[in-house]
């Protein structure tokens, strides 16, 4: 067939086909028509499937190894916040906070739950000088943060279907994004404020240890 329709002589074969047998020629054609049209949607839905089962095959090679990451980045970044806050006289969050950092553990949520409680119960919250720890706080924690923002979301997002994670990830992003923004008002301008996005940050990281704990499958 060219870009004019068909070529003269299946006009011919068409024509005489339907002056023999008009019926067969019609319950032909209209199959035709049918197969192609099931054909389609058929193909599109088989490489649909493989494509995600090649993601999952990837996927299952760096999986592991991306939840590891993420917990080691999630313990150390809290670490890094519950030392860097003179304020904070309580250290006992650290053992829990750890004991999931080369793998995860539940022991680690409760650890991130007490942090944030100890850090909402800092007196004067507001004032210049709890924001001038906190960033200190956020400059120390930074390079965690980032890797699990800037390196391993990204991962997720291309090849994992873990969506609860992915989303967990994406509001901490959003929250350290709250945080940096602050630090940089409060730098410019002296506006205070930075402190209360650190418990925000812990209860954000502590949302996203929860839904990788969801997916994390120690080995047998």
């Amino acid at each position: 067939m060219d870009r004019n329709g068909p070529y003269p002589e299946d006009k011919v074969s068409l024509a005489a086909g339907l002056q023999i047998d008009p019926k067969s020629m019609g319950v032909n054609l209209l199959a035709g028509l049918v197969c192609t049209a099931l054909g389609i949607p058929i193909a599109i839905w088989i490489i649909d499937r493989y494509l995600k089962h090649i993601a999952h095959l990837r996927w299952s090679r760096v999986g592991t190894l991306t939840h590891l990451a993420i917990a080691a980045h999630l313990c150390d970044s809290a670490v890094e916040i519950l030392i860097g806050v003179d304020a904070l006289n309580d250290l006992r969050p650290m053992a829990p906070i750890q004991e999931g950092r080369d793998k995860p553990d539940a022991q680690t949520i409760e650890g991130l739950g007490a942090l944030a409680s100890l850090l909402r119960a800092v007196p004067n919250p507001g004032n210049n000088d709890r924001s001038d720890a906190a960033i200190e706080c956020y400059k120390a924690s930074k390079w965690d943060l980032d890797q699990l923002c800037d390196s391993l979301l990204p991962r997720l997002i291309e090849y994992s279907d873990e969506q609860d994670l992915i989303d967990a990830l994406i509001e901490l992003d959003s929250v350290r994004k709250a945080l940096h923004n602050s630090m940089i008002a409060h730098q410019q301008i002296v506006t205070g404020g930075v402190f209360h996005h650190l418990p925000e940050l812990v209860d954000a990281s502590a949302q996203v240890y929860g839904a990788l704990l969801n997916h994390w499958k120690p080995a047998s």
